[in-house]
């Protein structure tokens, strides 16, 4: 016959197997544990920080080595001094593309994201290659606050260098949604291209004569599409940073045609944008004057109107 206390032993033991089983949702702890602070009038600020983020942004926050099929990790991004790109005269395109990346990966190892955005150099020229978990949220063409925030420390750098910059958007081979505002692939990552490109004139000064956007769609994977890894390492924004060699003359290509205007890329899938209107009529286009034009597509921060 068993005695109370072994009887207590073994609810124990089974309850403690039972909790190793269970699953906890930790967003919607945290949710409820906020909900009952507001209620008793604790602060509500900051509830979710540090805590698994299952999909979209919090603000204010940086992720973490997000994988495609696990949840990503949010911390915060440590404010970094723009470091000085050492570039001397004369220098050759390699020399001033591979300054420019020392510099580069030393701003993002402060920030603690050298091992989740990558710099590479060809030959004389930079890329700087964001994955599009830490961009943009799905199906989207305006910047998450944490890329916005990364974006402030990186393009300070770029912006002491000459030459032509290139903003290229990239998505997998998975198609828009019936419902999305964007025509295609093509259309949402030229949408994306755009938004960093705006982001860089707006906020950090960048020349826009140095500017082209670009957008390839799923055209230019870096990997296979068949996994969702490889998936996942194609939805990308490049900053491609096309170093210029020191000839002794000014070769910038801000002064090499007329208007100060940059050469179209003939380069297939190349997206070029503009403000002029008459620019972006195509042929056979026009506006009946009893319609409405379309509402302009916004690349504004969400919550940052």
């Amino acid at each position: 016959m068993a005695t109370f206390a072994d009887l207590m032993s073994l609810l124990l033991v089974l309850f403690v197997l039972l909790l190793t089983f269970a699953e906890m949702d930790v967003v919607k702890y945290k949710q409820i544990a906020g909900s009952v602070k507001t209620a008793f009038g604790f602060s509500k600020e900051d509830q979710l920080a540090g805590v698994v983020e299952l999909d979209g942004s919090i603000l204010g926050k940086a992720l973490k080595q997000p994988s495609p099929d696990t949840p990503r990790v949010v911390s915060s991004i440590p404010p970094v001094e723009t470091p000085d790109v050492e570039i001397k005269e004369g220098d050759s395109k390699a020399e001033k593309a591979e300054a420019l990346e020392e510099t580069l990966g030393t701003v993002l190892k402060k920030m603690g994201m050298d091992d989740q955005i990558g710099v590479e150099r060809k030959e004389g020229d930079v890329i700087v290659r964001f994955p599009n978990e830490i961009a943009f949220p799905s199906g989207s063409s305006g910047m998450t606050p944490e890329f916005a925030a990364i974006l402030n420390r990186v393009v300070p750098v770029i912006n002491q260098t000459d030459g032509q910059v290139v903003v290229a958007g990239h998505t997998d081979n998975i198609p828009v949604s019936s419902n999305s505002p964007y025509i295609s692939n093509w259309d949402l990552s030229a949408a994306r291209a755009t938004s960093v490109l705006h982001h860089m004139i707006d906020q950090n000064g960048t020349d826009p004569r140095r500017m082209v956007v670009q957008g390839y769609g799923d055209s230019r994977p870096i990997t296979e599409n068949s996994t969702a890894e490889g998936r996942a390492q194609n939805r990308r924004v490049e900053i491609i940073i096309e170093m210029m060699e020191d000839t002794g003359q000014n070769d910038s290509p801000l002064n090499d045609n007329p208007g100060n205007s940059l050469p179209t890329s003939n380069l297939p899938g190349h997206v070029m944008k503009t403000d002029d209107p008459a620019d972006t009529e195509t042929e056979g286009s026009s506006i009946e004057p009893d319609k409405a034009p379309a509402r302009r597509r916004s690349f504004s921060i969400p919550g940052h109107n």
